[in-house]
């Protein structure tokens, strides 16, 4: 017989066994049979060109083009996910990846080590794209309130570098705040303390931007118990802030100290070009056991203020303090008005209340 491996087309016959001389093995036209006689005495050799080659032992496995293809959008689709300007690119390529590698993984007679990396880097890729997402919004959040409450305070600084009109008085001493009246309490419901505290600011063209109003509660040993406070912008004139102390656990409230900005950090804004807020319409009603306090809050600034705080002082028929409140606005237009409510639980329904607005 010729070379088993040498690739020739022949039909089906009886050809000599090279297993097994003095007979012959029958050929079907694609593989051997068991089929065997003896091999005729005047039957001529089969011609070597005819014989039939081995069939094949074995194929190497193919590259998987899916798994591959997968593995590349994977990994590009990473790289966008950790750019933050191109973060919803990679979040568009990384589901592709993802899919193509799961198909690259069922493939017969192909690779997976593709298919399973692709998926591996694309389900990364995505958590890292979520965390990049996440820190933007965060970001872009705390951007959008710092700039809208300082926008219009900071109106007359731009104004002194274009219009030298406008520079700040050299001859103007600028007055420290004046702390007024202040109180506390504890609410009975859950046990947490509650203070309020009057501050003035006595310059008509000075604000207090991003000022620090820090309140201590203190027990009849001196030893603090809770510190609270806000971060606020202190306009011209006379306004109230309260708060809560959260910590104070089995102690007792015997003072509080209250601590402000000193004058040094007061920034120049002319009280013509800063604007200023007012509250009205105030109106007391009761719900169940609760009151419910509804009012107006006028702006005349020119521009929108989001999330404008509203503290509330509830008094009783004798002027005491008998409880705070705190609630705040989404948007005031500028140069306009917005409806505000809130409510209070562990105060007498007749109560009077007052309320300062704060940016």
């Amino acid at each position: 017989m010729s070379d088993p491996n040498e690739p020739s087309a022949y039909a089906a016959n009886w050809y000599p066994d090279a297993n097994a001389p003095g007979q012959e093995r029958y050929y079907d036209g694609s593989a051997w049979t068991d089929q065997v006689r003896p091999a005729a005495s005047t039957q001529a050799p089969a011609p070597a060109a005819t014989v039939a080659p081995e069939p094949e032992k074995g194929s190497k496995k193919t590259q998987s083009i899916v798994g591959i293809v997968a593995l590349a959008i994977s990994v590009v689709g990473f790289i966008f996910a950790c750019i933050p300007g191109a973060f919803i690119l990679g979040w568009v390529l990384l589901p592709v990846g993802f899919i193509l590698g799961i198909v690259a993984l069922f493939q017969k007679g192909k690779p997976k080590w593709p298919g399973l990396t692709a998926i591996i880097v694309s389900v990364i890729g995505t958590i890292v794209g979520m965390v990049v997402f996440i820190a933007l919004a965060a970001g872009a959040v705390d951007d959008a309130f710092q700039d809208s409450v300082t926008e219009d305070v900071s109106a007359a600084d731009t104004a002194e570098e274009e219009d030298p009109a406008v520079e700040e008085p050299a001859a103007v001493a600028v007055e420290e705040l004046v702390l007024g009246e202040s109180t506390f309490g504890v609410n009975a419901e859950d046990g947490w303390g509650w203070y309020a505290v009057q501050v003035t600011n006595p310059n008509e063209d000075y604000v207090f931007s991003f000022a620090e109003i820090s309140v201590e509660a203190y027990d009849a040993a001196g030893v603090l118990l809770d510190t609270s406070g806000t971060y606020t912008t202190i306009l011209s004139g006379e306004s109230w802030y309260v708060g809560d102390f959260y910590d104070i656990g089995t102690g007792v409230i015997d003072y509080i100290e209250v601590r402000v900005p000193m004058a040094t950090e007061a920034t120049y804004s002319p009280a013509s070009e800063t604007g200023t807020m007012t509250i009205t319409d105030i109106v007391t009603g009761s719900e169940y056991d609760w009151m419910t306090v509804t009012g107006k809050l006028v702006s005349d600034f020119s521009n929108d203020q989001d999330f404008v705080t509203i503290d509330l002082i509830a008094r009783d028929s004798t002027g005491n303090i008998v409880g705070v409140n705190s609630t705040y606005t989404d948007r005031v237009p500028a140069g306009g008005t917005v409806a505000w409510e809130s409510s209070y639980w562990t105060v007498p329904l007749d109560s009077s209340v007052t309320a300062y607005p704060h940016l």
